[in-house]
């Protein structure tokens, strides 16, 4: 037998930036709109680091689209780190 467990969905989102403070990242999300990039800013608490304020664009699920996406801000001046995030299906 082969039961399958649910899958886990993963969503992908490419990291731009992490600031500690909210108006460096919303300064780098309006650039990022400007060439055309919708970017969300999530804020997290990092143990001993404090708040953190990342700018990621996505969220993204299919390759293709991770990859020119990548491209596309790389050569527009961006770094673009590639993260994770698993999403459990309801």
């Amino acid at each position: 037998a082969t039961d399958k467990l649910p899958a886990a969905k993963k969503t992908y989102f490419l990291q731009v930036g992490s600031f500690h403070t909210e108006e460096e990242a919303d300064n780098l999300k309006a650039k990022l709109a400007l060439q055309g990039f919708e970017a969300v800013v999530q804020t997290a608490e990092i143990p001993d680091k404090g708040v953190w304020h990342r700018v990621r664009v996505g969220p993204l699920t299919d390759l293709d689209q991770i990859s020119k996406t990548k491209v596309d801000l790389v050569s527009n001046g961006f770094n673009a780190d590639l993260i994770k995030v698993n999403t459990e299906n309801q």
